[in-house]
């Protein structure tokens, strides 16, 4: 649909891009936040017994806590994006054929 001049439009393809970016930084998030894992572990069988094993063995999991909300936030706003996208397009039918002459 064109948009008159001085009009608002909004811009389809950078809504499905968005969508993309998010869906895939939201796929790739889990791996990208598990570097640590094996460095970590490393690191909590080489103090067992101290205190800082405990605190690391903590952070981790506190980690794979914050990593997998992120992964939830960036789901939802793909998807929040998508539906963006999807109703604007469905009220621009809409208002164009509310227009067409019957």
């Amino acid at each position: 649909m064109s948009t008159p001049a001085g009009g608002f439009g909004i811009n389809h393809g950078a809504l499905d891009k968005a969508h993309g970016t998010l869906t895939n930084l939201a796929h790739d998030c889990p791996g990208a936040g598990g570097v640590a894992d094996d460095a970590t572990g490393t690191a909590v069988g080489a103090l067992k017994g101290w205190d800082s094993a405990g605190a690391l063995k903590d952070s981790l999991d506190e980690w794979h806590k914050q990593v997998q909300a992120l992964t939830g936030r960036l789901n939802a706003n793909a998807a929040a994006m998508q539906s963006t996208g999807a109703n604007y397009r469905a009220t621009n039918q809409s208002i164009a054929q509310s227009f067409q002459v019957q």
